[in-house]
């Protein structure tokens, strides 16, 4: 005879599963966006950020300062 489970404790059960797995998510999508994956065998090193995000950042910078500079310096 099967089981019979309620919604609430599938809703749980998953909720505990993913929780368990720290390689999904939203947010880590989003830092792997912007950063090198991480080392396998060291997984507290810190991680570089990507060249594609790096020189995206510093063309923003640049760009918001000349903005600025144009429009506002006398």
């Amino acid at each position: 005879m099967p089981v019979s489970v309620s919604p609430r404790e599938i809703h749980t059960w998953i909720e505990e599963s993913l929780g368990q797995r720290p390689d999904i998510g939203l947010r880590k999508a989003i830092v792997n966006m912007f950063f090198d994956p991480s080392n396998p065998f060291d997984p507290r090193a810190r991680r570089k950020p990507k060249a594609g995000f790096l020189v995206g950042a510093i063309l923003f910078v640049l760009s918001v300062g000349c903005f600025f500079y144009f429009n506002f310096a006398r």
